[in-house]
């Protein structure tokens, strides 16, 4: 049952809220910044202990710094996602562009499936709605659907006014046994802490032992689909470029585990060469390493063994 709360919450605070400017928008982000980070001081814990732990070489104020540098990215991020409610597609196409589409031409050409790994980095949500409109491929998004029905109807409603076709997670192994006649490309966001650790690939990511969902490699090499890694670059505030890149053109010929290392190795430098930009607020690194597995080696061994 949807709380009445959630009904005059989004009827009479967010949905107006959206057709404000942009620039409005982030004034307004940089007050709730501020507040977020020295006064509610919403998970400085969790952000600390990740960045310690990724960063350990880093002194106390180059933390500091990435910490108040997140906070501003994220609350830009909370309002932009707010924005995507009702932002028109000559805005949004203004706002997000792809570097290098003629990679994507080529397996266009190539008649190849695509499956787009990609982190919580930078701003995910104009990312979706805009590459619909972008690319010629039909674009499809893993989903997993919020605890609360109300908003979870508000965001499924806000990813597909495009044209990005939203799978649940449970539906996946039918999604890709179908046989349709037309050209894929799916995005799977894979940086979430694993549900089964016991299943998971396990290698060091930013100085961790870190388990990773094997999905999105075991559906590649099942059905054949070129694997790519795809992020949002931000050129300026609310301003951003998608840039892909190969991680395998012929996945079934890759070793087990390759896919999964290549990927995390990718986002492992994307994420070092600006920190800010990543979700540092999640708990990455919740479960333990499994004792039976063995420690791993970092990424950066493991991809060039």
């Amino acid at each position: 049952m949807v709380k009445i709360a959630d009904r005059i919450l989004f009827y009479l605070i967010l949905k107006p809220v959206s057709f404000l400017p942009l620039g409005v928008l982030y004034f307004i982000s940089s007050v709730i910044a501020f507040l977020t980070y020295h006064v509610v001081r919403y998970r400085r814990k969790v952000v600390r202990q990740n960045l310690k732990a990724a960063f350990p070489e880093k002194s106390d104020k180059e933390i500091k710094a990435i910490e108040v540098g997140f906070y501003k990215h994220f609350c830009d991020f909370i309002m932009e996602s707010i924005k995507a409610i009702s932002i028109s597609e000559k805005q949004l196409a203004k706002r997000t562009s792809i570097k290098n589409p003629e990679l994507i031409e080529k397996f266009y050409a190539a008649n190849k499936n695509l499956i787009v790994t990609c982190g919580h980095y930078n701003n995910w949500e104009f990312y979706a709605l805009s590459l619909p409109k972008l690319l010629k491929y039909k674009t499809y998004s893993v989903y997993q659907p919020l605890k609360n029905t109300f908003y979870d109807t508000i965001l499924y409603n806000s990813r597909i006014r495009n044209g990005m076709t939203l799978i649940k997670t449970r539906d996946l192994l039918p999604f890709f046994s179908e046989q349709k006649n037309e050209k894929r490309m799916v995005i799977i966001v894979n940086d979430q802490s694993p549900s089964n650790i016991q299943t998971a690939h396990w290698n060091t990511f930013l100085n961790q032992p870190t388990g990773w969902n094997i999905g999105p490699e075991k559906l590649a090499k099942k059905y054949d689909y070129a694997v790519l890694f795809g992020y949002s670059k931000r050129v300026r505030r609310g301003y951003y470029e998608v840039e892909f890149s190969t991680i395998s053109e012929n996945p079934t010929a890759m070793p087990d585990g390759t896919i999964t290392n290549a990927y995390s190795k990718i986002l492992e430098d994307l994420i070092i060469s600006n920190p800010r930009f990543w979700l540092w607020s999640h708990k990455r690194w919740k479960h333990p390493q499994p004792l039976k597995q063995e420690k791993p080696l970092p990424v950066s061994q493991q991809i060039a063994s």
